[in-house]
């Protein structure tokens, strides 16, 4: 398995990081030059670049996460490059466990379908939004325009679509586990992943009644990273539970 850890892939890795940092760094000095043909003075352009990094650290640690659980999987390297660009958790270990799945034993060629169907399927994002995004969100504002209600229910409904999609696979594990109406190789650890989505959801209920009372609105950058690192270290407790 030294293939998924390869020093070739370490470069590749490093190569496209260093990218994505040039890019950063080319807008950053843009903004600044912007700032200044518009009056901002410096401490109000540094007040919010020091702002903006440190509540983009916390809610990087859910990144960091994935990037760890990916790892165990399909090395370091690629976890690195997926998700240090643009990709998810749960859309990565899905696409890779499909190709594995199918596969059985991942071998250097398997490995090379694991890299190309999470790279393209990922693309599929960015290349909508090339084309498509202008129109899309001309359609969402002239239905908010025409009825701002049904505009809100019908936004909300694409995310809890897309949270059922992904999470509705762990909730019907974790049932079919606890009832015991599958085979045992087919609803591994079930029963801990429920109760490990269960518990990342009510925590993040929990920091929405708080935000809510105590109109907390800074709490939000660090609902997502706690719920997650909570939820993560009670799945410890659950898989030796079960």
């Amino acid at each position: 398995m030294d293939f998924m850890n390869s020093a070739f892939l370490y470069v590749i890795g490093a190569a496209i990081a260093v990218f994505v940092l040039a890019q950063s760094v080319y807008f950053l000095v843009r903004a600044v030059k912007r700032g200044r043909e518009l009056g901002i003075s410096g401490k109000a352009m540094k007040d919010a670049a020091v702002s903006s990094a440190t509540f983009s650290v916390v809610p990087s640690v859910p990144i960091v996460l994935a990037m760890m659980t990916l790892a165990a999987t399909i090395g370091a390297p690629f976890s690195w490059i997926r998700l240090s660009v643009i990709g998810s958790m749960s859309y990565e270990t899905v696409a890779a466990g499909a190709v594995a799945g199918a596969a059985g034993d991942i071998t250097p060629s398997v490995y090379a379908g694991i890299m190309w169907v999470m790279t393209i399927g990922i693309i599929s994002g960015p290349v909508f939004n090339i084309f498509g995004l202008k129109k899309y969100q001309n359609r969402l504002a002239l239905i908010g325009q025409r009825n701002p209600k049904w505009s809100k229910i019908l936004v909300d409904a694409l995310f809890m679509g897309i949270i059922a999609v992904m999470g509705g696979q762990y909730i019907a594990k974790g049932i079919a586990a606890f009832a015991g109406t599958a085979a045992e190789k087919y609803v591994l650890n079930g029963q801990a992943q429920l109760l490990t989505l269960l518990t990342g959801a009510a925590l993040m209920g929990v920091f929405g009644l708080v935000i809510k009372a105590a109109k907390a609105k800074w709490l939000e950058n660090f609902a997502l990273p706690i719920s997650m690192i909570g939820a993560v270290a009670l799945s410890v407790v659950y898989h030796g539970m079960f």
